[in-house]
């Protein structure tokens, strides 16, 4: 017997308090998707939260600024899957802008390393020369990595926007806006943002303390990030709150002006996107699933390593590779489907006979 769906209207917020000037539907709309008021609607970069309503953050940057100083070593350990790809990739671009030399990034391998900061993989930045280990996108419930990085004498800076369990791990610092002690309002922000606000908090400790000055350097503009907030966002398919809207507006921006890294320019070349007409769910089903079938079927190494590249021809052949292993997958997952009809198929022609439907089973 077939399955009877019904669509369920969304409630309109009768509460709202939107601008007088919005078209009726237009009102309508953004109070049954949960905008409340005219702040919600703001796109600009003042409209986002503030950084220091992050907890944990302050003693972040205070760790990151005296590796800094002393030339530690920093090794950022990210996920593999596109928020994860994305969250390495401005993590590594935006500390070598703000002046650090020393840093390197590992993505663990699904399939040999399994998920989050592994004491495995943390014996592997152990041999690529880490002495400060940062996460991105993970680590909030890598309590044994953790462990074993500080019986090596690693200390380890969690970023993270999975929900924590009872516990938290014994890290240095944790920067998650779902921490039970963080007033942060939105508990929405993908990884890619999480590491985002910790740049920005970053350039601002950086800038107080001279370091900029006594180097004479500018400090960099970080909204040159903002491409890779967007993709990685929208990937994660987090809820687009008010904060988020403007992360993926600001970032959406800047893709369609052609500013954006070499890269994202070469996966919206692969999948004959035009930048100028570029919509939010262009980067939730043609540039994300692309990067995400390097960490399903390989190395999400790749993916890194095509939002760092700088040049356009590099990353064009990147880009094609990413593009084959997606290919790979949606033949893959067409088969399984294929094979998961044939067995519904046979199911359904023997349901006379299942436990339950006749008889004294279902009396």
């Amino acid at each position: 017997m077939k399955q009877q769906r019904q669509l369920r209207r969304r409630e309109a917020d009768e509460t709202a308090e939107l601008p007088a000037d919005l078209p009726p539907l237009l009102r309508r709309l953004y109070a049954s998707r949960g905008v409340r008021s005219a702040r919600e609607l703001e796109r600009s970069v003042k409209g986002m939260l503030p950084w220091q309503q992050l907890s944990g953050i302050d003693n972040a940057v205070e760790i990151l600024y005296n590796a800094f100083r002393e030339g530690t070593r920093i090794i950022v350990v990210g996920d593999f899957d596109a928020d994860g790809a994305t969250s390495t990739a401005l993590s590594v671009l935006g500390m070598r802008a703000l002046g650090c030399d020393n840093i390197s990034y590992l993505v663990p391998n699904r399939f040999e390393d399994g998920y989050g900061l592994s004491p495995e993989v943390v014996d592997q930045a152990k041999a690529r020369g880490a002495q400060l280990i940062v996460t991105v996108d993970n680590g909030i419930s890598s309590h044994a990595g953790v462990a074993h990085a500080k019986t090596l004498g690693i200390p380890v800076i969690v970023t993270d926007h999975h929900l924590p369990g009872d516990t938290l791990p014994d890290a240095e610092a944790i920067i998650n806006p779902n921490l039970r002690d963080c007033e942060f309002p939105s508990k929405s922000l993908a990884g890619v943002g999480v590491a985002f606000y910790l740049m920005l908090a970053l350039r601002t400790f950086l800038r107080d303390k001279g370091w900029f000055d006594e180097r004479n350097i500018a400090p960099p503009n970080l909204a040159e990030l903002l491409d890779l907030v967007a993709l990685g966002t929208v990937a994660d398919v987090v809820p687009l709150d008010a904060n988020n809207r403007i992360l993926t507006w600001q970032g959406l921006s800047r893709i369609r002006a052609g500013k954006c890294r070499p890269g994202i320019k070469a996966l919206l070349e692969i999948s004959n996107r035009d930048p100028q007409q570029l919509a939010a769910s262009d980067l939730g089903f043609a540039l994300g699933p692309r990067l995400n079938a390097a960490g399903r079927l390989d190395d999400m190494s790749v993916g890194v390593a095509l939002l760092l590249c700088d040049n356009l021809g590099e990353a064009r052949v990147l880009a094609s590779e990413l593009d084959a292993l997606n290919q790979t997958r949606k033949e893959i997952e067409q088969g399984m489907q294929a094979e998961a009809l044939i067995l519904c198929e046979k199911l359904e022609r023997s349901s006379e006979t299942l436990p339950g439907r006749s008889g004294d089973v279902s009396s």
